[in-house]
């Protein structure tokens, strides 16, 4: 637990460098944030970013671990599904769509 908290903390200290050195510029992170202008740069100065800000920002810095991630999440949740009897046979399925598209 304390090797996750140092984690995030350097991940925090580190966000002005990552965000500096994307290809971004700053009005695409304080629309993604919701902010102000000064609210932002005041943020990014003092590195106070709320938790769910870095979260944003880190989807934002890295967009292709973030959906590897989303992807990761939904094989995990049809498991869950699958192991919880939540599933429905080929000939529904297929039956389904051809009332729906068909």
């Amino acid at each position: 637990m304390i090797q996750l908290v140092k984690n995030y903390k350097k991940l925090v200290l580190e966000l002005p460098v990552l965000i500096a050195n994307t290809d971004y510029k700053a009005s695409y992170f304080i629309k993604l944030l919701n902010l102000k202008r000064p609210t932002y740069y005041r943020k990014l100065k003092e590195n106070s970013f709320n938790i769910h800000e870095v979260e944003i920002l880190t989807k934002a810095l890295y967009p292709r671990e973030a959906f590897l991630e989303e992807i990761k999440q939904s094989v995990e949740d049809a498991k869950e599904q699958v192991k919880n009897g939540e599933v429905l046979d080929h000939q529904t399925v297929m039956a389904s769509f051809e009332k729906k598209y068909l």
